[in-house]
């Protein structure tokens, strides 16, 4: 745990806002420069504008009310500031025997692997279960080995990879799942937590 981290003891976690959409934009493209270098072309990571990414997620915000608990986003704050995010859906149709999908989960590069995105993660997989709702995919590109790492020590299993395309790049795409979420929450129980989390 870094330095920034160690003098922070407390980390909230709570639904997102249209207030909070530049810093959900702020913390998906400076995740995506850290994590996916070497996976996803320089160019392309280079040129992500902040202004694009924080429309597609002030619409989503907008969106929140009118779709109930069918959408839900959390964000993680320190400090009044966000640190991180996670936003799910139930799906119109069922996708690969589940129901529901993680659609992003995304830390700032610091404050990873600290227990915040398994406590996010299991923010979204309780709105889902309070709706009948006891599974979940989440999607992940192939060559990121910390991400897969992370939905298999929470016992996501493997069920497909695939060729897709991402606005214009040719990828290779990893679904895991939870068949049953029980597994899930147990999992987030069972690993320590590096910060205090409320």
């Amino acid at each position: 745990m870094n330095q920034t981290m160690t003098s922070i003891k407390e980390v909230s976690l709570r639904r997102a806002t249209v207030a909070d959409a530049e810093s959900i934009a702020k913390v998906r493209i400076e995740s995506w420069l850290a994590c996916y270098r070497g996976i996803i072309p320089d160019s392309y990571l280079d040129e992500m504008k902040l202004e694009d990414s924080v429309l597609h997620w002030r619409t989503i915000l907008e969106a929140l009310a009118a779709a109930g608990e069918r959408i839900c986003v959390f964000v993680a704050e320190s400090e009044g500031q966000i640190i991180g995010f996670a936003s799910g859906m139930l799906l119109p149709e069922t996708k690969l025997g589940m129901q529901a999908e993680l659609t992003a989960l995304y830390l700032r590069p610091a404050w990873q692997r600290s227990g915040i995105g398994r406590r996010m993660l299991q923010k979204v997989a309780k709105v889902f279960q309070a709706q009948g709702i006891n599974n979940l995919l989440a999607w992940v590109i192939s060559d990121n080995a910390a991400a897969r790492n992370f939905y298999e020590d929470l016992g996501g299993a493997l069920l497909r990879e695939q060729d897709f395309n991402w606005d214009g790049l040719e990828l290779k795409e990893a679904a895991y799942g939870w068949k049953d979420l029980s597994i899930l929450m147990a999992s987030v129980r069972a690993l320590p937590s590096s910060l205090a989390l409320h």
